[in-house]
């Protein structure tokens, strides 16, 4: 009797995901539960400069917190899904090369950096993932770059990820300058987290022909071999025995 094929869903991408469900779930209680308290106005935005209708407060904690948390706020729903629609994505690519832990940290650094810059530069609050899903675009690039070359995708999807990014904030009260300011501040924390992907990816093995005499490869080769080198990856555990006779097919087990 033939054995039964087993069926599951794999919770493959754990930040991502959860990353965008705390998203839609902050913005319908801030919209729905809790309107007279402005949520994300008060906890989930990033305060700005000295002159803003919420200036950063440095003898409040909360503020302090609010230089990360403001990525999980969002003004409108349309905000929210254009997040997840790169996010999830490019996010969980990301979670497969360099694994779940290092993308929280670099999504931790990448808001920290554009929160910072928020608070010093703009004399307004700023909402929104659009730096986060600017990271995972960029860090997508990284091993194609290696290769010098540069997908066309990823170009247009950048595109893409910035010019949805103005027309959402010309959406309240036109394009002003302090939005592209603000674009270009949450593309600095972007770069700061994808420079900290390619910094803290999984070191190359040392070229076993002793001709560099325990030199390091180079950085073009180092790129090259991050998707091998990375713990996500099976190759990083080694080959499976001849004698393993389950197939995974995807989440499916046969």
């Amino acid at each position: 009797m033939a054995s039964r094929k087993s069926f599951k869903v794999n919770f493959d991408a754990s930040v991502s995901i959860s990353f965008c469900l705390a998203a839609i779930f902050i913005f319908f209680l801030d919209n729905f539960a809790l309107k007279n308290f402005s949520l994300v106005q008060n906890i989930f935005s990033a305060p700005g400069a000295k002159g803003a209708q919420n200036p950063f407060n440095f003898s409040s904690p909360i503020d302090y917190a609010r230089l990360a948390l403001f990525v999980l706020g969002n003004k409108n729903f349309l905000q929210v899904l254009f997040s997840c629609a790169f996010i999830l994505p490019f996010g969980a690519l990301m979670e497969e090369r360099y694994g779940s832990p290092a993308v929280l940290l670099m999504t931790l650094l990448c808001s920290i950096v554009s929160g910072v810059l928020n608070a010093c530069l703009l004399p307004q609050s700023m909402f929104g993932a659009a730096s986060v899903a600017m990271m995972l675009i960029l860090l997508s690039s990284i091993t194609s770059i290696a290769k010098n070359e540069i997908h066309l995708s990823s170009i247009l999807t950048f595109i893409v990820c910035v010019t949805g990014n103005l027309y959402l904030s010309s959406l309240d009260g036109g394009l002003t300058r302090f939005a592209v300011i603000g674009l270009f501040v949450q593309l600095a924390g972007a770069l700061a987290g994808s420079m900290a992907g390619f910094l803290t990816a999984p070191k190359t093995k040392r070229s076993a022909s002793g001709s560099s005499s325990g030199s390091s490869q180079t950085a073009s080769e180092r790129l090259r071999e991050i998707d091998e080198e990375s713990p996500r990856k099976k190759s990083f555990w080694g080959k499976k025995t001849a004698d393993d006779e389950t197939t995974v097919i995807g989440s499916i087990n046969i």
